[in-house]
Formats: C-alpha cells, structure tokens, sequence
C-alpha cells in the first residue's frame, strides 16, 4: 500500500461545500427512525473482496487488500497510515451465515451460551458447520466512534473471529487495565475514555495469507477539552443506545464466511 494514499477517500472540495448549511442542520429526515437506519461495518479488504476488483460492480477506486473498508459511507482508509476510534460497548455473538455455495446471507444471532454451539462440527477449512450445513462463527463486536476526518465521530462496527479472536481478547484486556484515582479510590475507566489507532498488518499461516488487525493505543480522552468531552459524551450515547437494542446492524457476511480468510484455531471456544 502507498504511503502516499490519504486514510479517507474523500474529495477535498467536500468540506469547503458543507460551509452555510449548520441552519439546516437535519432538515429532511423528518420521518427518519432507528429502524431505518443500520450501522456501517469496518471491514479488512481481502485479495478476493470485490471491493478490489476492477471488474466488479462493488469497486472502489484505490481500493488495495489490506485497506479498511466502511460499508455504508463505501470508503476506503490506508490499513498502513490507519485510522483513530473510541471504542463504545463490546459484546459476543455466535452469528449463522450460509455459505456461498448456498447463496450465503445472514441467518441469525445466538447468545455465548446459547446450545447451538455444541452442535457443530469443523469441515476442512477449519470452519464451524451447523447440521443444516451453515456456518456458526464465533465474533467478537467492538461497537466504536470512527474518528473521520471531514464527517467527525461516526458510528461504526468492528467485527472480530477466527484468528482475529486474540486481538479482541487483547484489545479488551488493555482498556480493562485502563485505571485513574477517584474520589473512592482506584476504578477502572470506561471503556470508551481512551482514543485507539486502528491499522492492518499481513499475517498467514500454513493455511494462507491476510490482513488482521493492528490496534494500539493512541491516548486518553481529556474531558476538560470540549472537543474530547464531545467525543466522549457521544460514545456514552451510542454505547447507551446499543445497550438499549436501538441500534440495528446491517446484516452482512464477514470475510470468513465468504472463504476470504484462512478460519484457524478459537473456533467456538468461549472468550471474554
């Protein structure tokens, strides 16, 4: 990947024009509720993922295998340069897909202990294989603030599985470790009071190559600087709203279940 790319592929004469319209704020989603709005994924482009090929009519111009991809805004970022989220609210699915021979899609969501897991079994490519021949995958959900250059704070999902599983154990185990002095003693901060870089990096195995994710922590939000302190008061809502069932993820198939990403090791075992 270029180091010369730009993280968002946005045209610069965008920010220049959205000058005036601040009165206008709103206007024309009179109607508009949760239920007609879903949550765009950050996704890992892959070398089969049709955002890279020129011949498909998903293309992204720029896009590269290895770049972050966001399914609803239809941006690419450089997975190298990477982009800065505030992670809001995390939880643990077992998610049914169908398999692409089968047309694939999602089916449905079960809770960690949920008994459908223990009725899977593993085909050759390391994938949990339900009895009516769909996949189950154990996924991690990180529900953060994408810091966007020109639109600001967006909501946006981080979905981790197969052998991303250990980057979200990881990732959750440092913000757990995340404390600070209060009026009672040493607490643990929330989740969401630290800023986050997002990279790629390529991995493989001798099942193949891909890109997983790199995440480092970039520093803590300062609720003393009105901008953090928006920042911060914005992820406690949309961590509110995800608690609440308000927020409606856009049902997509991951890269493992489209055969993109070699699915090794954690399986269906139980994680954080």
């Amino acid at each position: 990947m270029s180091d010369t790319k730009e993280v968002a592929k946005a045209k610069s004469s965008e920010v220049a024009s959205y000058e005036g319209m601040e009165q206008y704020s709103g206007t024309g989603f009179g109607e508009v509720g949760s239920e007609d709005l879903s949550i765009p994924f950050l996704r890992i482009l892959a070398q089969l993922s049709p955002q890279v090929n020129k011949q498909d009519g998903a293309y992204v111009a720029g896009a590269e295998a290895g770049m972050m991809f966001n399914t609803v805004l239809n941006e690419v970022y450089d997975g190298d340069q990477g982009i800065q989220v505030v992670p809001c609210h995390y939880n643990r699915r077992f998610v049914e897909w169908k398999q692409r021979e089968a047309g694939g899609g999602y089916v449905g969501s079960y809770l960690p202990d949920d008994p459908i897991k223990d009725t899977t079994t593993q085909n050759e490519r390391g994938q949990d294989v339900l009895p009516n021949g769909n996949l189950l995958t154990n996924t991690s959900q990180f529900f953060v603030l994408m810091l966007h250059p020109t639109f600001g704070a967006q909501r946006v999902l981080m979905t981790m599985s197969s052998t991303q599983l250990k980057k979200g154990r990881k990732w959750l185990t440092q913000a757990q470790s995340m404390t600070a002095k209060g009026k009672n003693g040493i607490y643990v901060l929330p989740l969401m009071s630290q800023v986050y870089t997002v990279k790629t990096t390529p991995e493989k195995n001798d099942k193949g190559n891909w890109f997983g994710w790199d995440i480092s922590r970039e520093r803590g939000l300062n609720l003393s600087v009105p901008a953090d302190k928006d920042i911060f008061e914005s992820a406690v809502g949309f961590a509110k709203s995800v608690e609440a069932g308000e927020v409606k993820v856009k049902d997509e198939a991951p890269e493992e279940a489209k055969d993109v990403t070699p699915n090794t090791s954690d399986g269906n075992k139980d994680i954080m």
